[in-house]
């Protein structure tokens, strides 16, 4: 049985069954995203630049990049000499580095990137909290990427409520796994991703992790009804404990 059709997997296992996944459909992944989403992704992703403040000169780093669709709207506002997209699947990398090419982009691991401290002024992330082994960790490294100061922001596809999320775990239960199936030659994918949405981490759990990160000033920004969901944050300007 292919693993993405099983239960969703434990912590410790999840970057080598997220890293599979995504490997086998990368090749899809940006048509899918603009069928599912209705188009509106790139809406999104340009509100959660928007976000960190950017201006020509400012550097950035976009994690869990994917094929690099929020690091372009980055790189829109502050150059693309002066954003870097990270990701640790190869094939998501090599269509990121086809479809933007005047971006930087580099194989790692978003929980510890090896990248100096502080060397940014805003760090994102893009529908990959679900995906990660430990969303704090992630957090923790991206607050450590940036400049006192400078801000965190994560997009993620979240659960609305009343009507909107009546309709919306219909969606979730049936179309996505059918149509990124259809389309992907994937649907135990789309099945792992419809779950790891419905099962994931309500909107105030997460601002609290980002606050145990060691982030400051968090907001939740809902977006569509609350299909997707904005965490922003400020990493400090002096240490915790002056």
């Amino acid at each position: 049985m292919n693993p993405s059709d099983q239960g969703m997997p434990p912590p410790a296992g999840k970057a080598s069954l997220v890293r599979g996944i995504f490997a086998r459909i990368a090749g899809r992944y940006d048509l899918l995203n603009a069928l599912l989403s209705l188009g509106l992704h790139r809406t999104w992703r340009r509100a959660a630049a928007a976000q960190l403040d950017l201006v020509a000169g400012s550097t950035a780093v976009d994690l869990c990049c994917g094929t690099g669709e929020l690091t372009r709207a980055l790189a829109r506002l502050a150059g693309p000499e002066n954003v870097v997209g990270l990701d640790f699947v190869p094939e998501m990398l090599e269509r990121a580095r086809l479809r933007h090419p005047g971006i930087r982009f580099l194989e790692a691991d978003a929980l510890a990137t090896a990248l100096p401290e502080g060397s940014f002024d805003g760090a994102s992330v893009a529908f990959a909290l679900r995906n990660v082994e430990d969303v704090e960790a992630l957090f923790r490294e991206m607050t450590r990427l940036v400049r006192p100061g400078g801000r965190v922001v994560s997009l993620e596809l979240t659960r609305p409520g009343g009507l909107l999320g009546c309709l919306h775990g219909l969606v979730l239960r049936w179309i996505v796994p059918l149509v990124g199936g259809m389309l992907s030659g994937q649907g135990g994918a789309y099945r792992y991703l419809a779950r790891s949405i419905a099962e994931f981490l309500p909107v105030e759990e997460v601002a609290r992790r980002m606050e145990r990160a060691g982030l400051e000033e968090i907001r939740i920004l809902p977006l569509t009804g609350g299909i997707v969901t904005l965490h922003v944050g400020r990493r400090p300007t002096r240490p915790s404990d002056e």
